[in-house]
């Protein structure tokens, strides 16, 4: 059974919090839940749990949950700042070219179809596309597909010489000459909303009954030959049980199309957070954290081991410092390889994890004084230990991972017998931590707040922006609908 998800850690009453009573790990700062200012936060550890407390002169403490396994976050955190403490360049953009979508979604992160935000203009493209090399450009927010131009935009991403991705609900997708189009403009992988099977829950979270869509999408990016990552968005207590059930349908043998699935745990954001301070929503309360999602995962799949991915995340870390990628702390990866039969062989049993953790402790402890001997020696064990014998063929999969780490994560370019499993989050006032967010793996670009190298710290001025508005969510449908009435507010 999946944990049940209690009261919202995120506004605990300070007096079962007191500031300075348990173990810190690491101070930084965060963000205020209701008047997002920046304010002293601690990552700490409180009976048995991972907490990031802050501390707001106007209201209070409040905390939020990071892992209910303390050695587990304990480790990883201080793994991770030893060897992706200092900022490196960003190579991933997300650019939202339009806050207009054919959906209202209860829960979407961009609050759409509420401000009168103008769509970008395909020249707003040219600085980002001819100042870097070999980028990944996330085509967005809030949905790319209603805008008629779109095959211009992936046509001038891929002229420039970058990794194309589009972020899609799939409703456009679910035609099929339309999913041809846009696998022929030279997209290289689409990333679809898929929130499981059950279809209450997702009218829960999307407004719509939209199952049969989202199946007929993935349909015809099966037929067309399109990679492809699942984003599956988890709320506690609603469609828990959707972990191990879409992990599942993504390893059949005909989906091998899908490369990804990624796990978004819900979270405080757009009009989620519109909701919860306008009507008191309880959405807040069904919030996740990526550790929740893996908790999940690992309680609804017996192979899969919460200290196996602990390992693989050090392994991760150690790749991304080596390579000197942007990845988020927050951001949780694992890896598994598919039978052909509808199952998976996990990675604990293609590599010899004792092993390399001891490697990625070498790497750890050596990086800064002896960066080139460190990396030389790192990449020789991985290599070494990193594919059981009796499975050499895999250990080409495993080395194509590395070099797209190297060179860009084209899901295009992924084996299909691999699928990356990924704990995901969006940042919000409530986990926001400046010191995860200055290697946050996303930057952006949009109409209203510009180009922002982190992702993390543009959610959260977003939020400032959408806290000066009294507009609600859909205000833009309902104008349409009625040009002359005003928007009750």
């Amino acid at each position: 059974m999946p944990p049940e998800n209690t009261e919202n850690k995120s506004t605990a009453n300070p007096a079962t919090s007191p500031w300075g009573s348990a173990e810190t790990i690491r101070e930084t700062t965060g963000r205020c839940n209701t008047c997002l200012a920046e304010v002293p936060a601690r990552v700490v550890i409180r009976d048995g749990e991972a907490r990031l407390e802050k501390n707001c002169p106007r209201h209070d403490i409040t905390w939020e949950l990071l892992s209910r396994d303390a050695d587990y976050w304990q480790d990883l955190d201080r793994f991770y700042f030893q060897v992706l403490k200092d900022p490196l360049p960003q190579r991933d953009f997300l650019v939202r070219m339009t806050e207009t979508c054919n959906l209202d979604c209860p829960i979407c992160l961009a609050k759409a179809n509420t401000e009168d935000t103008p769509d970008m203009d395909l020249s707003g493209l040219e600085n980002l596309l001819s100042s870097r090399r070999r980028i990944k450009v996330d085509l967005m927010a809030a949905e790319p597909t209603i805008r008629k131009d779109l095959d211009q935009w992936i046509r001038k991403v891929k002229s420039a010489g970058h990794i194309c991705a589009l972020h899609t609900n799939g409703i456009k997708l679910s035609n099929l000459e339309y999913a041809r189009s846009i696998k022929e403009s030279g997209v290289d992988e689409v990333f679809l909303q898929f929130d499981g099977f059950d279809d209450d829950a997702i009218e829960v979270l999307r407004g719509k009954r939209l199952l049969d869509v989202k199946l007929k999408a993935l349909a015809n990016l099966r037929e067309v030959g399109l990679a492809t990552s699942l984003i599956v968005v988890i709320a506690g207590n609603l469609n828990e049980d959707q972990v191990g059930k879409t992990f599942r349908f993504a390893l059949q043998p005909e989906n091998d199309h899908i490369r990804e699935v990624f796990w978004l745990g819900l979270r405080v954001l757009g009009s989620t957070r519109d909701a919860v301070l306008k009507s008191g929503s309880p959405l807040a309360q069904m919030s996740l954290m990526p550790d929740q999602t893996l908790e999940l995962l690992c309680q609804q799949e017996p192979d899969i081991h919460r200290d196996d991915i602990r390992v693989f995340n050090k392994l991760y870390f150690s790749l991304l410092s080596t390579f000197k990628v942007k990845k988020c702390l927050y951001v949780q990866h694992y890896l598994v390889t598919r039978d052909g039969k509808g199952g998976f062989i996990p990675f604990s049993r293609l590599a010899n994890l004792k092993r390399l953790e001891k490697a990625a402790e070498r790497y750890a402890a050596t990086h800064k004084k002896h960066p080139y001997l460190a990396r030389a020696r790192f990449l020789a064990s991985l290599t070494r230990h990193s594919v059981n014998p009796k499975m050499v063929p895999l250990l080409l999969d495993f080395l194509q991972l590395q070099l797209l780490l190297r060179v860009g994560m084209n899901l295009d370019e992924v084996s299909r017998r691999t699928i990356l499993l990924g704990f995901i989050t969006a940042c919000d006032p409530y986990n926001f931590d400046e010191q995860v967010a200055v290697n946050c793996g996303k930057g952006e670009l949009s109409v209203d707040g510009g180009f922002v190298d982190s992702g993390a710290v543009a959610n959260v001025r977003r939020e400032a922006r959408f806290d000066d508005s009294d507009l609600r969510p859909g205000h833009r449908h309902e104008k349409a609908r009625h040009p002359s009435t005003p928007h009750p507010l």
